[in-house]
């Protein structure tokens, strides 16, 4: 991992929480069922990788072509080309109060498989993943869901 300063994750963080239009919280111009994988590619220039993965294709910035702040950036793309979701790698961890002053307490707290913590704000479109240490590695940005479709009703 590139060293950053608290400072740059702090600033990632506030333009994570930018407020958005009806639609998903878009991240570095790109909004989650708008922007299409060309449009990324015009915006951020050719990323390290695509990759497909079932029927979704992911364009991933990485390494030397990570953006400000982050480890890594991927783009999950429909077979439409439309980016579906959009998760962000931290270069810096950030802790649980930093999520919680953004985005408020979690709506629903789960676990990944391998049984690391997730905070799920459905509403906002937003997951937070914790490392096992039980800070903030990555950030995932998707359309919000209507509260009865987060109640899976």
């Amino acid at each position: 991992m590139r060293p950053t300063s608290l400072a740059a994750a702090l600033a990632l963080l506030a333009a994570l929480a930018l407020p958005a239009a009806a639609g998903a919280k878009p991240w570095q111009g790109v909004e989650p069922g708008k922007t299409t994988a060309d449009e990324v590619v015009a915006r951020l220039g050719e990323p390290t990788s695509r990759v497909k993965r079932g029927p979704r294709t992911v364009v991933a910035y990485k390494g030397e072509q990570a953006l400000a702040g982050t480890r890594e950036a991927q783009f999950h793309c429909r077979p439409d080309g439309v980016v579906e979701e959009i998760t962000v790698f931290l270069a810096q961890p950030l802790d649980a109060e930093s999520i919680e002053g953004t985005y408020g307490k979690g709506q629903t707290k789960t676990f990944t498989d391998s049984f690391q913590k997730v905070w799920l704000y459905p509403q906002k479109g937003v997951s937070v993943f914790f490392d096992k240490d039980g800070n903030v590695e990555a950030i995932a940005f998707s359309a919000p869901r209507s509260p009865d479709a987060a109640a899976g009703k």
